[in-house]
């Protein structure tokens, strides 16, 4: 009976892991999404727009008027000063308490000014997590179409494995029927084994692919890891109807790199004003409401009055206007002025030239694009040309009238022209991605 439950605890476990291995397809919008949500730096980046937006509800509270509670006690053992503000002899206690207010009615607009610096900076750093939200999502397209490039090209060198197996099949086929020497195996044989190691060093790069992009996702498991068949299967490059003016002006509007330099140059204007507020005169309006209890103060018997009748008798309600005039802070406020107008310029000449590098990069994606393309409709031409040319060799080679060598070279020549399609393929669909980005079209 022990030997059947340890069995079926075994082969429990076995289902198991089975299952915990099965492999886990992921498609590019697949692995988009899940490195939105679990990315470790993005999930920072947004904690510091958290705090940014914290910081601006904060400046908005300071409109609102103080209000303060206190209370005091002071024990004199000697002289002190009774309710009566005379002085007098010997050991007694007084008690003080209140609540205190104050509101700034004129403070050259700082508050205000305030309040719309940390909004403006709030909606900065939302761009600036947008903006990293954007490079990685080109990080994930590129890691992507990498792993897809890996795995069509094991698919080639398959193909390329399976064709020299065939012939290695039909040569010993001859070399048994006595048609040939048995020495022709040997350069078959030093070809498969060659296809063999060619194509299992693709496979290793396509498994690192594929690890490289589950890191990148945060997916633990990157044994489970692989990504679905078909994506771009159906892409075929063409003619995108992009030009540079119309591109650059979108994405002058749209890109977050750029709203989030036009967002601290608002910022900085707002900081600006708050520092030139700060040398105008602040006007304010104070309160109290407060009273005491005096162990001098004392009934005819020499008991201490209550403390509830202290209270009425003591309560000093109090209003009062309070004006401060700058005149001389050691030039400290002027300095900042001249501080927040350098930081300001340079905001403006950051914005001039992020827009500068925007410019060069669309160009460049334009060109880059437009080169794939050509370099696509190349390949596809030379492909077309070099499967027919293979027909051929391989034919005469099947007839005797081309040697080994002359095969292996036909051989890789169309490996070569595959090569060459699926990787301008690959390369089109990265720059048409980088483009569509510039234009604010994501899949996120």
């Amino acid at each position: 009976m022990k030997q059947i439950i340890s069995i079926s605890i075994l082969i429990f476990l076995s289902v198991l892991t089975l299952a915990q291995e099965k492999p886990v397809l992921f498609t590019l919008n697949d692995c988009v999404s899940r490195a939105m949500a679990e990315n470790i730096d993005l999930k920072i980046q947004k904690n510091r727009e958290k705090k940014a937006m914290l910081d601006r509800q904060k400046s908005q509270w300071q409109l609102a008027p103080s209000i303060n509670g206190g209370a005091g006690s002071s024990l004199n053992l000697r002289r002190s000063t009774n309710q009566n503000n005379e002085i007098s002899s010997g050991t007694n206690y007084t008690i003080n308490y209140g609540l205190s207010s104050s509101l700034v009615i004129f403070g050259g607009f700082t508050k205000i000014n305030t309040i719309a610096a940390y909004k403006y900076n709030e909606l900065a750093y939302k761009e600036s997590t947008q903006y990293l939200a954007n490079q990685l999502y080109l990080q994930i397209i590129e890691s992507y179409t990498m792993a897809l490039y890996q795995k069509a090209m094991v698919e080639v060198l398959d193909e390329k494995l399976e064709i020299s197996k065939k012939e290695r099949d039909r040569i010993e086929a001859y070399i048994s029927e006595g048609l040939i020497e048995p020495v022709a195996l040997y350069e078959i044989e030093a070809t498969v084994s060659g296809n063999e190691l060619e194509r299992n060093r693709m496979e290793n790069n396509f498994k690192l692919a594929l690890i490289q992009l589950s890191q990148l996702i945060e997916w633990a498991n990157y044994k489970t890891f692989n990504i679905a068949p078909g994506e771009f299967e159906a892409t075929n490059p063409e003619v995108m109807p992009y030009n540079y003016t119309s591109v650059y002006s979108i994405a002058c509007a749209n890109l977050p790199q750029i709203k989030q330099k036009e967002y601290t140059i608002a910022y900085l204007k707002k900081a600006l004003n708050v520092s030139k507020g700060n040398m105008l005169p602040s006007l304010s309006v104070n309160g109290g409401y407060s009273s005491g209890f005096y162990s001098t103060d004392t009934l005819a018997n020499g008991v201490p009055t209550a403390i509830n009748d202290q209270f009425s008798k003591y309560l000093n309600p109090s209003l009062g206007l309070s004006l401060n005039i700058p005149i001389f802070n050691g030039f400290g406020r002027n300095i900042e002025v001249k501080k927040s107008k350098v930081d300001l310029e340079n905001g403006l000449y950051e914005l001039e030239n992020e827009k500068k590098l925007i410019g060069k990069e669309i160009v460049e994606a334009i060109q880059r694009l437009e080169a794939c393309l050509l370099e696509y409709e190349s390949a596809m031409n030379n492909l077309k040309f070099v499967e027919k040319s293979f027909e051929t060799y391989r034919e005469k080679y099947r007839l005797g009238l081309l040697n080994s060598t002359d095969f292996i070279t036909a051989q890789n020549q169309l490996a070569k022209a595959r090569t060459d399609v699926i990787a301008a393929k690959y390369s089109w669909v990265v720059q048409n991605k980088i483009i569509e980005l510039y234009m604010g079209k994501t899949d996120f």
